[in-house]
């Protein structure tokens, strides 16, 4: 594994959450952050950063022990999706 696996699996992630909808995301995160230790491959952090009258700004993060230095500075990207069910997000 290295840090393009890590890349493939935070774009991965990133379609999965981006799909949801403003009031799931709404939801499920807020007060708290989602985290998934993907066994011992994978480590995931779903932040959600602002959550809008209009909108929420997620943030994604993957990282993985054997990727050296990757949990320090992990990869990570964000995204908006609005009520109206919008959603802005990189292309990675």
């Amino acid at each position: 594994m290295d840090r393009t696996d890590l890349a493939t699996h935070l774009e991965q992630e990133l379609n999965k959450w981006s799909a949801r909808s403003y009031e799931s995301l709404r939801s499920e995160l807020k007060g708290h952050n989602y985290a998934d230790a993907e066994g011992p491959e994978h480590h995931l952090e779903v932040t959600l950063l602002e959550d809008g009258a209009e909108y929420v700004h997620v943030e994604i993060s993957v990282c993985s022990p054997a990727v050296p230095r990757s949990c320090i500075h992990p990869l990570s990207t964000s995204f908006l999706v609005y009520k109206d069910g919008r959603v802005d997000k990189p292309a990675l």
